[in-house]
This record gives C-alpha cells, structure tokens and sequence, in this order.
C-alpha cells in the first residue's frame, strides 16, 4: 500500500484532515503498517478500518473464480425453422 492509497481509504472512511494529515505522517516515519494505523485511529476516536480485511494480499485468487460469460451474442443470427 502506498501513501496515495493510505490517504484514499482513510478519506473513505471519513476521517477528518488533519488527522489524516497525522496518520500520513506518522506512515512516513513508521512505515505502512495496517494494524499501526487502526491502533492510531482507535487513539483518536476512530473505527478500524483495516482490521475487517480491506487490504488483502490474495486479491488474485477472488478474481479466478469468476468466468467471463457472453449473454448476447455479437452478431445476430437468422435460424430458419
């Protein structure tokens, strides 16, 4: 996770600005660490938010499960009975 996507979750899970201001800063200095951050945000009156699985690394694996399907065919086709 980045500091880009860091700021968008937490802009998702309407935290106020200058404590997303805080939480940038205090990644900067710490690292990105998921847990850090929902302790963090617990500390300033906040839900977690990345306890519930919003980051996962096995987002690959959910994608293989579902197959492409065509409902409709591209060209139409005349069938003569």
């Amino acid at each position: 996770m980045t500091l880009q996507d860091l700021k968008f979750a937490l802009e998702l899970s309407c935290v106020l600005g200058k404590d997303i201001e805080y939480l940038l800063d205090f990644s900067k200095k710490n690292g990105i660490d998921a847990q850090e951050i929902d302790n963090e945000l617990v500390k300033l009156g906040y839900d977690k938010i990345f306890e519930n699985g919003f980051i996962s690394d096995d987002d690959d694996e959910d994608d293989e499960d579902f197959g492409y399907i065509q409902k409709f065919p591209q060209k139409s086709k005349f069938y003569e009975e």
